[in-house]
């Protein structure tokens, strides 16, 4: 029962704590819409690895990232503007995965685990998936930070300064897809898309460097799963659903120390 538990405690944190990572560089882009957008474009991937009998995670991983590459090359090559192309990727992915879904005869999709994830099915492997997936965060945050820091605030002059702004760009596509997919069974895609945005959110009304505003949203992150993990086990009701209205708290809070215009 305690392994049990504690697995279902270190998938949420580790979860948590992933997404929040790449929380500030996402909200800063202005992408936020992206990771909501690939977390419903996992589902398309999902349903092909269901239909060809394929493994499930392994495929969606592919699927989401080949997407991710495909958003960011045609917004680039042909001037498309993002946020249209991200869109109507969503769309068509969103339509294909219930077509998908419809020709696999006998199988009925849960979507209530498909939104809010269920860490109480994570198992060791998920735990060392969502280890190794948070030591690569931190290595690419650390050794791509003055890459990631001109990125998020002025990519003409990271190429200005002959960066490899296109490379750490790609890189950052293919972590971002690569964190949605793997936290998806544990977290749910409405976790996915809060823990990309709240964390970050709070973090800015709080501080304003952003080597702190990641470590802030680490933080909330961890007191978000630890809270919500809490609060499930002695409420019965949804972790991911109780981490997300956490979070909401805690930005709501932070408000309060969110300078005025003047």
């Amino acid at each position: 029962m305690l392994s049990f538990l504690l697995y279902a405690l270190l998938a949420a944190l580790l979860s948590s704590v992933c997404l929040a990572l790449f929380s500030p560089f996402v909200t800063l882009r202005r992408v936020s819409y992206l990771g909501e957008a690939l977390s419903h474009i996992a589902f398309a991937g999902i349903a092909l690895a269901l239909l060809l009998g394929l493994n499930l995670q392994l495929t969606t991983l592919l699927f989401v990232i080949a997407i991710a590459l495909a958003i960011t090359w045609l917004a680039r090559r042909r001037q498309l503007q993002e946020a249209n192309t991200i869109t109507i990727f969503l769309s068509v992915s969103m339509a294909l995965g219930i077509i998908l879904i419809s020709l696999r005869r006998g199988y009925t999709f849960d979507l209530a685990s498909y939104l809010f994830g269920n860490v109480l099915l994570a198992s060791s492997a998920d735990l060392w998936q969502l280890s190794a997936l948070l030591l690569a965060d931190l290595g690419f945050i650390i050794f791509f930070y003055k890459e990631l820091f001109y990125l998020s605030y002025n990519a003409e002059m990271a190429r200005f300064y002959r960066l490899p702004a296109d490379l750490v760009n790609r890189l950052f596509m293919i972590l971002l897809a690569a964190n949605i997919v793997i936290t998806l069974r544990a977290a749910g895609i409405i976790l996915v898309s809060a823990q990309l945005i709240l964390p970050a959110s709070t973090a800015f009304n709080l501080v304003r460097r952003l080597d702190h505003a990641v470590a802030l949203s680490a933080l909330i992150a961890i007191l978000a799963a630890a809270g919500g993990f809490a609060l499930s086990w002695w409420l019965n009701l949804p972790t991911g659903a109780n981490i997300v209205l956490l979070e909401f708290l805690f930005y709501l809070s932070s408000l309060a120390f969110r300078p005025r215009p003047a």
